[in-house]
């Protein structure tokens, strides 16, 4: 998988997809949950929220 490229966490496989649906779709860097919520000016749980909705509308990405 990947990095972080703020803080150099693990990216988990929903991390890297909401960074592609929300950010840039053909990007090979990404942000974190946490790193992409402080990037966007939102709290984490608000990224859960985004995750769990594209999730059940049944994105490809996820």
């Amino acid at each position: 998988m990947a990095n972080c490229k703020e803080c150099d966490k693990y990216l988990k496989s929903d991390e890297i997809a909401i960074y592609r649906r929300l950010i840039h779709r053909e990007a090979e860097e990404y942000l974190c949950r946490e790193c992409l919520a402080k990037y966007l000016g939102v709290p984490t749980e608000v990224i859960d929220k985004r995750i769990e909705y594209f999730k059940k509308i049944g994105c490809t990405l996820f």
